[in-house]
């Protein structure tokens, strides 16, 4: 950049020159000589205080555009240092514009560019790849309360087990003792023919042996028949009192049968009754116990409920973590990428690229020369001149300095 401004600085002292000579040439005498930076200052916009008449007003633009047209067709030096001659861009005879490339690192440029493309799809990746949010879990309903515990059947039960057995066992108290014992009536029956059968027993052996005595005393047969006759009707007497004794007897053994078995069945009742009010016990206590399994699985479902929620909850704050720690790892990779993007962009700015200042011709490349690690060269870049051009400024064709620019 120093050679550049040295260059069109020494090209501007050269118009300056020029210009004064040729204003001293057709000028007046009597109008001051002005020194070399106003004569190019005035070439360039004339003093508003200053007047002239037509004929000098265009004389100085011919001059001016002549100065113009003579420092635009003046060829152009540029020196160029370079790591290696493939960043020049430039052969001999090509037509350049301004602003076309002249030198340039293209290669690492263009690696730089590619990573540069590879940095910012990237960084979009990452920006446009959502991470879902945990979702919150809702809150989860209790269990029902169980109902009160109500054994109020069973309790019912066993009551009314309790008063049969308490009646049946009254009823057996009250009647083992009258069951236990003959039935009075036919006990008094029993003894009434029992003593009747005796007596008639008696009468019949008194009869017998007065029969006996009378044989013995032999009495007439008339009383013998008599005798017998009245032995006969005692007998009778007898057989029909034995007869009323055994029937007594049955009646009192079928009697003591039936008490008996009414002493029998009172017993079973009071069993009967023993087992209704165990059997309404044990419904009871089946009762309980079944409450007492159903309290111990709602506890059971309660506590499996409560370790449910506490694992929910431990899940949601693990993938809350994973979520913050993915949100933060996005982040970091975000920020190296964006430090890795920046790096590449001061890079890329690093890289010197060399513009052509002007339009022409590229008339001259001098061969390259090693130095100090670095390759130099010479570009002469010269106008293509019109022929009104060249007749308008004559033969005056200097040639500017070297332009000295060094690439790294």
């Amino acid at each position: 950049m120093k050679g550049l401004s040295k260059t069109n600085l020494i090209t501007y002292l050269c118009v300056g020159i020029i210009g004064l000579i040729f204003l001293a040439n057709n000028y007046p005498q009597s109008q001051p000589t002005m020194s070399s930076d106003k004569a190019s200052a005035n070439a360039s916009k004339p003093e508003p205080t200053h007047t002239t008449n037509n004929e000098d007003n265009e004389e100085q633009l011919d001059n001016d555009s002549a100065i113009a047209i003579l420092q635009q067709n003046r060829p152009l030096r540029m020196t160029l240092s370079v790591e290696s001659p493939s960043f020049l861009k430039v052969k001999v005879g090509q037509q350049i514009k301004q602003g076309d490339v002249i030198s340039d690192n293209s290669t690492e440029r263009d690696r730089l560019d590619k990573q540069k493309k590879s940095v910012k799809l990237q960084i979009d990746n990452l920006k446009s790849k959502t991470i879902p949010e945990p979702f919150k879990p809702t809150q989860a309903l209790g269990l029902k309360p169980l109902p009160p515990a109500i054994f109020s059947e069973e309790s019912a039960a066993i009551a009314q087990g309790k008063m049969k057995l308490s009646q049946a066992q009254a009823l057996l108290e009250a009647r083992t003792q009258l069951l236990q014992s003959d039935d009075p009536e036919r006990r008094a029956e029993l003894e009434n023919s029992e003593a009747g059968l005796q007596i008639a027993s008696q009468k019949v052996e008194e009869q017998e042996q007065m029969i006996l005595s009378m044989r013995d005393m032999k009495l007439s047969t008339e009383i013998l028949q008599h005798e017998e006759a009245e032995l006969k009707k005692v007998q009778s007497q007898k057989d029909q009192a034995s007869s009323a004794f055994d029937q007594a007897k049955a009646k009192l053994n079928a009697s003591a049968i039936l008490q008996q078995q009414e002493l029998q069945q009172l017993q079973i009742n009071v069993k009967l009754a023993e087992s209704e009010l165990n059997v309404a016990e044990s419904r009871l206590t089946a009762a309980q116990n079944r409450r007492q399994l159903t309290e111990y699985d709602a506890n059971l479902n309660e506590a499996r409920r409560q370790q449910q929620e506490n694992q929910t909850q431990q899940e949601y704050s693990r993938q809350q973590q994973q979520y913050a720690q993915s949100v933060r790892d996005r982040d970091y990779q975000l920020a190296q990428l964006a430090i890795s993007l920046t790096n590449i962009e001061d890079k890329l700015a690093q890289i010197p690229m060399l513009r052509s200042p002007r339009n022409g011709y590229v008339r001259r490349i001098k061969p390259w020369v090693g130095r100090n690690g670095k390759y130099e060269t010479t570009i002469t870049i010269s106008a293509a001149v019109s022929s009104k051009n060249r007749g308008s400024t004559g033969t005056v064709n200097p040639i500017s300095p070297n332009q000295s620019t060094d690439t790294r």
